[in-house]
This record gives C-alpha cells, structure tokens and sequence, in this order.
C-alpha cells in the first residue's frame, strides 16, 4: 500500500509532464484561411428565354458625383416579373441593395466610390424563377477638358 502511495503522485507528475490533462490539445500552428473575392470581379449572368426577356440598363458614373443609375426599360417579359433586385458593391467593399419596381423608367440612384464598383441585377418572376442578368464593373469615366489652349 505504501508503494501504491508513492506511485500514483509519480505517474500523475509523469502524465502532466507529457501534456496528458485530459484536454484536446489544439493542434500547434493551424490557422484558418478565408479567402474573400474581389468585390468588384464580375461573375457570369444567366441566359433568359426570349419570351422572358427584359431591358436593364446601367449607365455610366457621374465624373464628378460618382453617382450611378439603374434603370428598367421594359421588355417581352415584363408583365412576367415580380420583382428587380440591384446590389451594387463599391470599390470599398459597401454594399447597398434596392428594388426597381418592374415599370418602364424606373431607376435605382447609386453613390459609387472613385474606384471601380460593382453591379449585379437579379430579375424575378411570378413563376419563382430567379435570373442573374447583369455582373458587371463600373469605371467612374474621366471628364475631358473643356477648355483649350493658344
């Protein structure tokens, strides 16, 4: 029985010097890595049927302003839609939404950044069908002088 006493407190010396607590030890040295998209990188957009088929249009940024408008201008499919989604991404990694009622001449009003942004358009259906019909960058445009030399 002595022995045993003199034992138990070596082996739990022993097992505590091996780093044996009882504890999941997390492994020495692993890290997470996400990996995040440009915010501004345009993706593919889907294909509408014809007989689906709407007109949206993303105009250009103000140069001064940095402004940017969206507009629904109609289309074969336009009693077909629900709704119209705009995200717009900001060079900055903002990102704003809004809906454009599916009427012709409505327009969604953006305030971009200096750099290049980003507009993706998401056109729905009353059928629940869901189409990605714009993904693309948009440059703020550089004014040219309206002034000239002699």
């Amino acid at each position: 029985m002595k022995n045993m006493l003199k034992v138990v407190p070596l082996i739990a010396v022993f097992v505590l010097l091996a780093g044996c607590s009882g504890l999941p030890a997390q492994p020495a040295g692993t890290t997470t890595n996400t990996v995040s998209a440009n915010p501004v990188t345009a993706g593919p957009t889907d294909i509408i049927p014809v007989e689906r088929a709407v007109t949206i249009s993303v105009a250009e940024k103000d140069p001064i302003y940095n402004t940017l408008d969206v507009t629904f201008a109609g289309g074969n499919g336009q009693v077909q839609v629900k709704d119209i989604e705009v995200i717009f991404t900001g060079s900055d990694g903002v990102t704003v939404t809004k809906k454009i009622k599916p009427e012709k001449g409505e327009v969604a009003t953006f305030h971009g950044t200096k750099g290049t942004d980003r507009v993706v358009v998401y056109v729905d259906y009353f059928n629940g069908d869901r189409y990605k019909v714009i993904d693309q960058p948009v440059e703020t445009r550089t004014r040219e002088p309206s002034f000239t030399r002699s």
